[in-house]
């Protein structure tokens, strides 16, 4: 009984004596004198968290404890801390102090983008081993062996060592093997890979034989290392293009739906569905070939879905017309065929929900092999002559009917210098390579687009359901620049007319039911266009001293070497 009343004293009444929060003693303490004592003594710890990582440079990196989505809360500690319990084992058991685990709050998508962030500087990525083909040859690419991070582990020591040392938490970098060693992928490209280009391969689907030459084996296959062995990776994007044609004659392919406009209003041409090969079986067959003591697989035709159905066609609400723009050109026969091409190529696009439209993506390189002529473009602010110019003519058509037609602006960007026929600071331009008009449809409706071009004019139009309620606001054209003068007698030269360069701000304003959901300012500066006179320079002629450089042109003036190059097609 002695023992009992001896042993209940010296717990005590307030936080039993011995306790201890990640090594800091608050027995004996009430709950604020325990609360301060935890904040003075953990506080450094509390605010900032040092990570050594046993990488290359095993360097030390302070993070803020914030940023690393840790906090402390010393009174929700000190309140969970037990008591002094009355039953004798219990009070037993705290004669001998006791551990109060510090409650700390994990922000677990904070820490973890820390943790990559980290994994970012001292992984070095094993190579796994592959073989390609150069020709019918297989070269190997050989395996090396790594280091890395382990994510999932590193998030745990960090949260599991807060606050419980002031020493720097231990990450350790572990070392990654390839799954297949430079030995077995060199035997394997000896023996089987190149076995697998020895010989034709048939395909047998729906009856028809179809051979896969060897060189045709080679441009699609390669073998990648998987689950310790060396594993055939088919391309069979591009096996179809190489078979285009005898796969063209067995079945039929799918049709996916699509619209027409008639009577003024969109209509729904319906889906079909198709008998074939799907990827996968395709994919599967060649594999299955290729292991074949015949070099043979047979596959059977499949039905195949279209991507859009008539009833998905249905429920996207195209209905309506809900931009549309007229861009008028003078009469040119280039400007007249390119607009012509690139209008041609997107008539007919539909955007689904979260599509992106590419105007490089959908109009292709400007190449005589796509139906491109030369005309003019801009380049470092001169004219010069190169495929596709005047494309930018349709490319401002899209970039005006997508404004008003509420399309998420991705890229866009103006002509170097300003163009009377085009609306300041709403206009587009593009070059293959470059520059790019992308936007996306962020509706829930699916946008199909149309387009038509006469001689003098190109007009485009969204057709889909209203969405957005789309007014602009033209500021001031502001910072005038005057253009210069510059006489160019090289064969070269593209006579000029001088444009003076500006300021202007489009600003975008999003309604919806009469009320401005958003402002989107669109800044634009347009720098000033020279006078180009293809005339010798006069102050030449004056100054008999002066070097000639007449064979010369006074701005570069290089043409672009292919499509539309570094230059606008205005």
């Amino acid at each position: 009984m002695l023992a009992y009343a001896a042993a209940f004293v010296w717990v005590g009444g307030a936080i039993p004596r011995g306790t201890t929060v990640a090594g800091v003693d608050i027995g004996g303490m009430d709950d604020d004198e325990a609360v301060q004592h935890l904040n003075e003594a953990l506080g450094d710890r509390a605010d900032a968290v040092s990570v050594e990582l046993d990488g290359p440079d095993g360097s030390v990196r302070v993070y803020p404890a914030e940023r690393l989505g840790l906090s402390f809360d010393a009174a929700a500690t000190v309140a969970a801390a037990p008591r002094r319990d009355a039953a004798p084992q219990a009070l037993v058991a705290q004669i001998g102090g006791q551990v109060v685990e510090p409650d700390v709050t994990v922000d677990q998508a904070r820490l973890d983008r820390v943790v990559r962030s980290l994994a970012r500087r001292v992984d070095d990525p094993v190579r796994q081993p592959r073989i390609e083909y150069d020709g019918l040859s297989p070269v190997v690419v050989e395996p090396r062996s790594g280091n890395e991070l382990d994510r999932e582990n590193a998030a745990v020591v960090i949260r599991d060592s807060y606050l419980m040392t002031d020493a720097p938490i231990q990450l350790s970098v572990e070392p990654v093997v390839p799954e297949v060693s430079s030995e077995e992928v060199s035997a394997f490209a000896e023996t089987e890979a190149g076995e697998a280009v020895s010989d034709d391969l048939t395909l047998t689907i729906g009856g028809t034989d179809i051979r896969v030459r060897p060189r045709q084996i080679a441009a699609v296959l390669s073998y990648r290392a998987r689950d310790g062995a060396m594993q055939p990776v088919v391309d069979v994007r591009l096996l179809r293009e190489l078979l285009a044609a005898p796969l063209g004659r067995v079945g039929s392919p799918a049709v996916d739906a699509t619209f027409t406009v008639a009577s003024g209003s969109p209509k729904v041409v319906k889906s079909q569905t198709g008998r074939g090969v799907d990827d996968a079986t395709l994919r599967a067959g060649v594999v299955e070939a290729l292991g074949s003591p015949t070099r043979q697989a047979r596959l059977g035709l499949e039905r195949l879905e279209p991507d859009l159905t008539t009833a998905e066609a249905r429920q996207l609400g195209v209905r309506e017309v809900v931009s549309t723009f007229t861009q008028a050109f003078p009469y040119a026969a280039y400007r007249v065929t390119n607009i012509g091409v690139a209008a041609r190529k997107i008539n007919g696009t539909l955007l689904e929900p979260g599509e992106t439209f590419s105007m490089n993506g959908v109009v292709g390189e400007r190449t005589p092999e796509n139906g491109f002529v030369e005309g003019f473009v801009i380049q470092d602010g001169r004219l010069v002559e190169d495929y596709g110019g005047a494309v930018s003519t349709i490319t401002t058509a899209m970039w005006h009917t997508a404004f008003y037609a509420g399309m998420t602006r991705l890229e866009q960007r103006a002509h170097s210098y300003w163009i009377s026929r085009y609306t300041a600071g709403l206009e587009a331009t593009v070059s293959w390579g470059t520059l790019d008009l992308k936007y996306r449809n962020d509706t829930p409706y699916g946008v199909y687009i149309t387009s038509s071009v006469t001689d003098t004019s190109v007009t485009t139009t969204m057709w889909s359901t209203k969405y957005w309620d789309i007014d602009a606001v033209f500021g001031p054209r502001t910072n005038p620049r005057s253009p210069g003068t510059f006489y160019d007698d090289s064969n070269a030269c593209v006579a000029q007319v001088g444009v003076a360069g500006f300021d202007i701000t489009v600003v975008r304003v999003w309604k919806q039911d009469g009320e401005v959901q958003r402002r989107e300012p669109l800044r634009t500066s347009y720098d000033a266009a020279d006078n180009v006179i293809c005339a010798p320079d006069p102050a030449d002629q004056k100054d008999p001293k002066k070097p000639n450089t007449s064979d010369k042109p006074s701005k570069p003036n290089d043409k672009p070497g292919s499509g539309s190059g570094g230059g606008n097609n205005n």
